[in-house]
């Protein structure tokens, strides 16, 4: 099973999640969120053959596709990051400094992880906080997260750090799996998804 985090820069939705069985799925899956955003945005129909061929489902920017292959700078981006992983690891830890970090990082912990999950989130944030505010470190206290935190979700200054599970009352979200459906289209209304 390949789950392929998605990353949308300088756009309201910053991040996603397909699945799919194999390398192959997920890749097609990929290919076809790629198309729609680039239609969306940017009203360019991609070449599918081109796409195929420049399509790295490990580490890929759509920004760089875009300007390589269409001479377009677009203003915002999508970065794939996949990895192979199982039912039982598919729990994320996703950290993003826009500002710094040409693409984010992503921890996979097992699912029963949550505790785990917050801790690393909360290192990871109070870290940055102390680097990038190491001449006033109010501003550190201020925003800095405590390790008895109940919360998986920290946006501050660029800095975005979530906790992003795939399961719902600890069963695996099979919907992902079984379609062509992202974390996003479940998580907005669940009697909408259509079955592909």
């Amino acid at each position: 099973m390949y789950v392929v985090d998605v990353t949308r820069t300088n756009d309201e939705l910053d991040s996603d999640m397909l699945v799919g069985r194999d390398s192959m799925e997920a890749k097609y899956k990929t290919m076809n969120y790629i198309s729609d955003f680039a239609l969306a945005h940017y009203n360019i129909s991609i070449d599918r053959d081109l796409l195929d061929q420049c399509l790295n489902i490990d580490l890929f920017s759509l920004k760089d596709f875009m300007k390589n292959n269409y001479n377009i700078v677009p203003d915002k981006n999508l970065i794939i990051q996949a990895t192979p992983t199982d039912k039982d690891h598919c729990l994320f830890v996703k950290f993003f400094n826009e500002k710094i970090d040409d693409f984010p990082t992503i921890y996979m912990l097992n699912k029963n992880d949550l505790d785990k999950a917050r801790n690393i989130m909360t290192y990871i944030v109070n870290d940055e906080l102390i680097t990038q505010n190491k001449n006033d470190l109010s501003i550190y206290e201020k925003n800095k997260l405590n390790f008895n935190n109940n919360i998986d979700s920290y946006s501050y200054a660029g800095v975005k750090c979530n906790i992003i599970s795939l399961y719902n009352g600890g069963m695996f979200l099979e919907e992902l799996l079984n379609n062509a459906c992202t974390l996003k289209d479940i998580n907005k209304d669940k009697n909408n998804i259509q079955i592909n």
